[in-house]
């Protein structure tokens, strides 16, 4: 793998664990003001579909803390990832770099969509209609950009 390509996951892998650590504190700060019962989860056009305890709201950032470090051990066995390309010696670099740097995005988009969710849960309010629209746009955007990206670069080199 590239050096660009580690320092890009290190710079993302930081920051996922930023905003863990951001969501943690917020949550200890608002605590005690927080209601008993909060949104706990959200259909697609954001209304509130099911109420839960506070305590619930800690279930996101646990779930990024074994999202981040999950991917940060796959990240370290490259031999593991399912590359749809043949791997070669000629290539193994750049389709590496190419599909570090796509684990890294997703994880923190991921990372972001967990604490935004949780955001506004602790809020109490339903979600914004566009905020959920574009959220799922985005997502649904970017994963086959990745794949084109990453077969992209398979191409070139075969």
């Amino acid at each position: 793998m590239t050096g660009k390509a580690v320092r890009f996951h290190q710079k993302c892998w930081a920051a996922c664990w930023l905003i863990v650590i951001t969501q943690l504190t917020v949550l200890f700060l608002r605590w005690p003001s927080l209601p008993d019962l909060i949104p706990a989860h959200y259909d697609a056009a954001g209304a509130v579909h099911r109420w839960g305890s506070k305590a619930e709201l800690f279930l996101l950032p646990c779930f990024s803390i074994l999202m981040t470090a999950a991917l940060e051990w796959v990240s370290r066995h490259p031999k593991w990832w399912n590359i749809p390309a043949e791997v070669t010696e000629k290539n193994r670099e750049a389709l590496q770099s190419v599909t570090l740097r796509i684990l890294s995005i997703m994880e923190l988009l991921t990372i972001l969509g967990f604490a935004l969710l949780e955001f506004l849960s602790m809020t109490g309010r339903p979600l914004p209609a566009g905020l959920t629209v574009g959220f799922v746009l985005v997502w649904m955007a970017l994963i086959p950009i990745a794949i084109l990206w990453l077969l992209r670069t398979a191409e070139r080199y075969r």
